[in-house]
């Protein structure tokens, strides 16, 4: 039943070829975004470009083709000739489409659902973010059911149900470092992606994988940090609990990747931090002020005991024992100049 996974964790072993010799594709320029994730892929084989020297990066991708992406490499030429005997299962592809032995081996594998809860593959529409995320981690044995469910939080405004399907993948995704928010403050589950997007998604899988991508976090979370002050100061505290819960993800995918680094521990202990700050805000807008003193003095602690995990978190570490003495003193006075209950 695995067996595709175990393969894939032997692909992750794979020496990284220097990126410089690779031939440029015509229509990807050095700089294009999707370069070097493109480039790696290409020169393990998991994807390639066109006769004509192209990529196409801009070209949107359907499901079949994004599994195959997946797939193609962890299976073998004797495999696919197997599984082109099989009869498939699914109602709406043909024993002869190119793509059934992919989909067949990677229903086999767990990789994609089918009957009794699927009885179509839709292979012809296109793959959307959340789906090609979550084809990924199940090809890579990823368990984002249970990898950090004690997180549940909402983590964009197009991101807010956490009992619904895809929330478990959308929240291993940002811990794996696959997605991340964009300039328009949204994660986009539901985004048909590119040839380049998809690219992008797996290369920083696989780097994640390989333990190459715990910088990337850091600077994600501490990228979040600074976005949840700034909402902070705007009063936008549904935007602050928001980047918030980001950034606690950002810093335990790092955290999950290298748990012996003290940075890793001490930004782990300031993401938390940041949460207790905003939970605070929260409280006192609602005029719950002990409540709000108490995660104040939570947020000092976390973010002493973040510098003592590493010094060079001490700036800021002081800067939020700075904000949490000042809303604790300012829930304090509120306390004192609110009127007394009516009995």
């Amino acid at each position: 039943m695995h067996h595709l996974r175990l393969f894939l964790f032997a692909l992750l072993l794979i020496p990284q070829s220097s990126l410089a010799q690779e031939e440029v594709f015509s229509d990807l320029p050095a700089d294009h975004y999707a370069y070097e994730a493109v480039t790696y892929l290409r020169s393990q084989g998991i994807i390639s470009g066109y006769d004509d020297g192209t990529f196409r990066p801009d070209k949107a991708v359907n499901r079949a083709e994004a599994l195959k992406i997946i797939v193609a490499p962890l299976v073998t030429d004797v495999q696919l000739d197997q599984a082109k005997l099989a009869n498939t299962v699914y109602t709406d592809i043909k024993n002869d489409d190119w793509y059934m032995p992919y989909v067949e081996l990677a229903r086999a594998a767990g990789i994609v659902d089918g009957p009794p809860k699927k009885e179509v593959f839709n292979g012809g529409n296109p793959v959307i973010k959340v789906e090609f995320m979550k084809m990924v981690q199940e090809a890579f044995g990823a368990d984002p059911q249970v990898s950090f469910s004690e997180i549940k939080l909402p983590l964009s405004q197009d991101v807010t149900n956490t009992n619904e399907w895809y929330y478990p993948y959308m929240r291993f995704g940002i811990t794996s470092s696959m997605t991340m928010i964009s300039a328009d403050g949204m994660l986009s589950p539901a985004k048909q992606l590119t040839r380049a997007e998809t690219a992008v998604i797996l290369y920083r899988y696989i780097m994640y994988g390989q333990n190459r991508r715990t910088q990337a976090l850091l600077s994600e979370a501490e990228s979040e940090i600074l976005i949840t002050l700034a909402f902070l100061e705007q009063n936008d505290i549904v935007e602050a609990e928001y980047s918030s819960a980001r950034a606690l993800l950002a810093a335990r995918g790092a955290h999950a990747a290298r748990p012996d680094e003290g940075v890793v521990q001490g930004a782990v202990k300031i993401t938390e931090a940041f949460r207790s700050l905003v939970r605070g805000y929260r409280a006192g807008t609602n005029k719950n002020f002990e409540e709000t003193i108490r995660l104040a003095t939570e947020a000092w602690n976390l973010s002493d005991l973040a510098r003592k995990k590493d010094e060079d978190l001490a700036s800021i570490s002081e800067q939020v024992q700075a904000i949490s003495k000042a809303m604790a003193d300012s829930a304090r006075k509120e306390q004192v100049n609110s009127p007394a209950e009516v009995q």
